[in-house]
C-alpha cells in the first residue's frame, strides 16, 4: 500500500479542522432541534431515546462507508461522533427518563465499549481506542449506583485494563495505557472511599496484585520502545508499583502476619523482576521500601505482639538481598557496583536497627551482643567476598567494625550515634583513599566530621554517677579522636597533596577535641566537690598543667615521627596555655597553688625547649635551609 504523502497546512486546516468543526456544529444543531421538539412535546421519551439510538448507529454506519472510500479521517470523525450520542442516549434513558434500570444500562454501555474497541482495531484508529477507554472506564460512574458490588466492579475494571493492553500493543499506542491507569486509579480510589471495609482486606489486596502485574508487563514491553513517548509513559506508570506498595502496606498492616508474608514476597518478587537488566538503584529502593513498614510496633488489636514473625521477616529480607548480591558475585562473576555497595551498608546498619527496636523490650542485656552478631555475619561476608571482589570486601569489613563500636556503645549506654558516623566515616575514608572513589573519600570525611562537631556539644554538665576517665564519654571521645588519626594517617600514606592539607586539618580538630575532653574530665571531676573551699584552685591548677602537658605530648610526637603540623599544633596549645597562666592563674591563684602551678608550668616549658634545642643540634647543617624557611618535614 503506498504511503499518503504527509500533509501540509491547508490540508490539515481544510480537511481536518473544518471536519472537526463541521462536526461539533452538526451535534450542537441536532441537539437544539430535539431540544425544541422534546420542548414542544412533539416526541415523547421513549421516541426520544429511540431516535438517540439511530442517529448513533446511524453516524457509526456513515463513518464506516466513508472510511471504506478511502476518506479514513472523516469517517473515524462521525464514528466517534455515533460512539458519544449512544453513550448519552444509554445515560438519558437510565437517568432522565428512567426508561431502563441500572444493570441494563451497564449492559448497553459495556457493549458500546467493546463495539468502540472493535472499530477502533479494524480502522486501526486510535482516536476511536481513546473513546473506547474513556467510555469504558466512565459507565460505572455513569450508571452509578449505592450497593457495593467489588467482585463484579473489580472484575470488569481488570478485563477493561488488560483489554486496553492487548489493544496499545497491536497497534503501539503507547499513550493508551496512560488513560488506562488513570481510569484504573480513580475508579479504585472512588470505590475505596464510598465502600472498603476491613473484611474486604483479601479480596481488594488481590485484584491490586492483579492491576499492578498488568502495567509491570506494560512496563516490560516499553523497554522496547526507546522513544520519548515511550519514557514519558513508562514515568507515569512506574507509579504503579510504588501506589501498589503503600496500599498493600496499609491493607495488610491490620491483619498481621498478612503484612509478614506480604513484605518477605514483595522482596523476592522485586528482586527477581531486577535481575536482568541488573537495576541496583531499584534494588536498594526494594530494601528501603521493606526496612520502613517494619519501623514501629507490629502488634493485633488486641495488643498481643508479634515478636516470632517480624524476627523472621526482618531476617528474610536482608537475607534475600544478600544472596541477591552473591548470585551476582558468584554465578555471574560481576563486580560490585557502587550503589551495590550502599545496599550493604543498609542492609547491616537497617538489620541492626530494626533487631534492635525489636529486642530492645525484651531483652535489653542483649543490645550489645546483637550489634557483634550482625557485625560476624558483615565479616563472613567479607572472607567470602575477599578472593572475589576487593573492593565489595572492603565494604563489608568497614561495616563489621561499625557495627562493633556501635555495639560497644550501645552496651556501655554511650553516644551510639557518634560512634556509629565515626565508624563509618572511617570506613568510607578508607575505602575511598584505597579505591580512589572521591565520592566515598568526601562522605567519610563528613561523617568524621558530623560525629566530631556531636561530640563537642556533648561537653555540657556532668553526666550522671560520674567515674572521672572511665565512662561514656571519655570512651565515645577516644573512639572519634583516633578514628581520626587513622584517617589522617591513611590520607598521608597516599602521598596526594590534597590529602596532605585533609590531614593537617584532621589533627586539629582531633587535638582540639581531645583538649575540650581534657578540660571536661577535670571540671567534672571538681564540680562535685565545689563544697570544698579549696576545689576551683585545685581545678584551674590542673587545667593548666593538663593544657601544657598535651601541648608538649603533641611537640614530642611530632618531633618522633617528623610532622611539623603536629608541633605547631603543639606550640599554639602550649601558647594557650602560657597566657592562661600568665593572665588568669596569675591573678586568681594564691598561696601554694601559684607555686606550684608556675613551677611545674616553667619546669615543662623548659623541657620542651631543650627537645628543640637537642632536635636543632641533630639536624646535619644541610638539613637546616629548608627548616628555617618555614617548610614542614612529613612523616616518615
Amino acid at each position: 500500500m503506498p504511503v499518503p504523502p504527509p500533509l501540509d497546512l491547508e490540508d490539515r486546516l481544510g480537511g481536518r479542522g473544518l471536519l472537526y468543526v463541521g462536526v461539533l456544529v452538526l451535534l450542537l444543531g441536532v441537539s437544539f432541534f430535539l431540544k425544541y421538539a422534546f420542548d414542544n412535546a412533539w416526541i415523547n421519551e421513549t421516541a426520544r431515546t429511540v431516535l438517540g439510538a439511530l442517529a448513533g448507529v446511524g453516524l457509526i454506519g456513515g463513518g464506516l462507508r466513508f472510511a471504506r472510500r478511502d476518506l479514513e479521517t472523516f469517517g473515524q470523525a462521525l464514528i466517534g461522533a455515533g460512539l458519544a450520542v449512544l453513550y448519552l442516549d444509554v445515560y438519558a434513558a437510565l437517568n432522565f427518563y428512567a426508561l431502563i434500570d441500572r444493570g441494563a444500562a451497564f449492559v448497553l454501555m459495556v457493549a458500546i465499549t467493546a463495539a468502540a474497541a472493535v472499530l477502533a482495531d479494524r480502522q486501526r484508529a486510535q482516536a476511536l481506542a481513546f473513546i473506547a477507554a474513556g467510555g469504558g472506564f466512565l459507565t460505572p460512574l455513569l450508571v452509578g449506583g449505592d450497593q457495593n458490588a467489588q467482585l463484579m466492579l473489580f472484575t470488569y475494571v481488570a478485563l477493561l485494563v488488560i483489554g486496553t493492553m492487548v489493544l496499545s500493543f497491536r497497534h503501539q499506542w503507547l499513550s493508551l495505557n496512560v488513560l488506562s491507569y488513570i481510569g484504573m486509579f480513580i475508579t479504585v480510589v472512588a470505590w475505596a472511599a464510598r465502600f472498603y471495609t476491613e473484611d474486604q482486606w483479601l479480596r481488594t489486596l488481590l485484584f491490586l496484585t492483579l492491576f499492578v502485574v498488568v502495567f509491570l508487563i506494560i512496563l516490560r514491553e516499553m523497554r522496547r520502545n526507546p522513544g520519548a513517548s515511550a519514557r514519558a509513559v513508562s514515568g507515569l506508570l512506574w507509579t504503579a508499583p510504588v501506589f501498589y506498595h503503600l496500599a498493600a502496606v496499609v491493607i495488610t498492616a491490620a491483619h498481621p502476619p498478612a503484612i509478614h508474608t506480604y513484605l518477605i514476597a514483595f522482596t523476592a518478587v522485586g528482586l527477581w523482576l531486577t535481575v536482568e537488566p541488573h537495576r541496583p538503584w531499584l534494588r536498594l529502593a526494594i530494601l528501603v521500601a521493606a526496612f520502613v513498614p517494619l519501623f514501629g510496633d507490629l502488634t493485633l488489636p488486641d495488643g498481643r505482639s508479634w515478636l516470632l514473625p517480624n524476627l523472621v521477616t526482618i531476617t528474610s529480607v536482608v537475607i534475600l538481598h544478600v544472596m541477591g548480591l552473591i548470585d551476582r558475585a558468584v554465578r555471574q562473576g560481576e563486580r560490585f557496583r557502587g550503589t551495590d555497595h550502599l545496599t550493604v551498608h543498609v542492609a547491616g546498619l537497617g538489620l541492626f536497627a530494626l533487631l534492635y527496636e525489636l529486642l530492645q523490650p525484651v531483652w535489653p542485656e542483649f543490645r550489645g551482643a546483637l550489634a557483634v552478631l550482625v557485625a560476624l555475619g558483615a565479616a563472613g561476608l567479607w572472607r567470602f567476598l575477599r578472593g572475589r571482589d576487593q573492593v565489595a570486601s572492603l565494604h563489608a569489613g568497614g561495616l563489621a567494625l561499625t557495627l562493633i563500636a556501635i555495639g560497644i556503645g550501645v552496651q556501655f549506654d554511650g553516644a551510639t550515634a557518634i560512634i556509629g558516623w565515626a565508624a563509618e566515616g572511617l570506613a568510607a575514608t578508607w575505602l575511598g583513599v584505597r579505591t580512589r572513589q572521591r565520592a566515598f573519600e568526601i562522605g567519610g570525611l563528613a561523617l568524621w566530621l558530623l560525629a566530631a562537631i556531636q561530640m563537642f556539644d556533648s561537653f555540657v554538665g556532668t553526666p550522671a554517677a560520674f567515674t572521672v576517665l572511665v565512662n561514656a564519654r571519655t570512651f565515645a571521645t577516644a573512639f572519634v579522636v583516633i578514628s581520626g588519626y587513622v584517617i589522617a594517617w591513611r590520607l598521608g600514606a597516599s602521598n596526594i597533596p590534597e590529602h596532605h592539607r585533609l590531614r593537617v586539618g584532621i589533627h586539629i580538630i582531633a587535638s582540639a577535641l581531645t583538649l575540650r575532653w581534657l578540660t571536661a574530665e577535670i571540671q567534672s571531676f571538681w564540680e562535685v566537690r565545689y563544697d570544698s573551699p579549696q576545689a576551683y584552685l585545685y581545678e584551674q591548677m590542673l587545667l593548666s598543667l593538663a593544657w601544657g602537658l598535651y601541648g608538649a605530648a603533641l611537640i614530642v610526637v611530632g618531633m618522633v615521627r617528623k610532622f611539623a603540623p603536629l608541633r605547631y599544633i603543639g606550640m599554639v596549645v602550649l601558647a594557650a596555655s602560657s597566657l592562661k597562666v600568665l593572665v588568669y592563674d596569675l591573678r586568681e591563684l594564691g598561696g601554694i597553688f601559684r607555686v606550684i602551678g608556675f613551677l611545674s608550668f616553667g619546669v615543662l616549658l623548659v623541657l620542651v625547649a631543650y627537645l628543640y634545642q637537642n632536635r636543632r643540634a641533630r639536624i646535619p647543617q644541610a638539613d637546616r635551609a629548608p627548616a628555617a624557611g618555614g617548610g614542614s618535614d612529613h612523616e616518615s
